[in-house]
């Protein structure tokens, strides 16, 4: 078995097994960015709100973070 294909037998299948990153298909995230990038470019004075995955770029609003400290001590919750 070549070294390539001994690698490939590793990777875990929560990754895609032996085939994972030779597959020609767009993962949704990718399909999202492209989205997002042709909004823009087609709409340039709008200003879009990104739900997207990941880290945010500033703190949450001083109402939310209050919201959620009351919140977080309900039992319901």
């Amino acid at each position: 078995m070549e070294h390539e294909a001994v690698i490939r037998q590793c990777i875990a299948e929560r990754l895609g097994g032996a085939d994972f990153g030779l597959s020609k298909a767009i993962y949704k995230f990718e399909k999202i960015k492209r989205a997002k990038r042709a909004a823009q470019k087609e709409n340039p004075g709008i200003e879009l709100l990104d739900m997207g995955v990941g880290e945010p770029d500033d703190m949450a609003d001083a109402l939310v973070r209050d919201r959620l400290k009351l919140e977080v001590d309900q039992l319901e919750n």
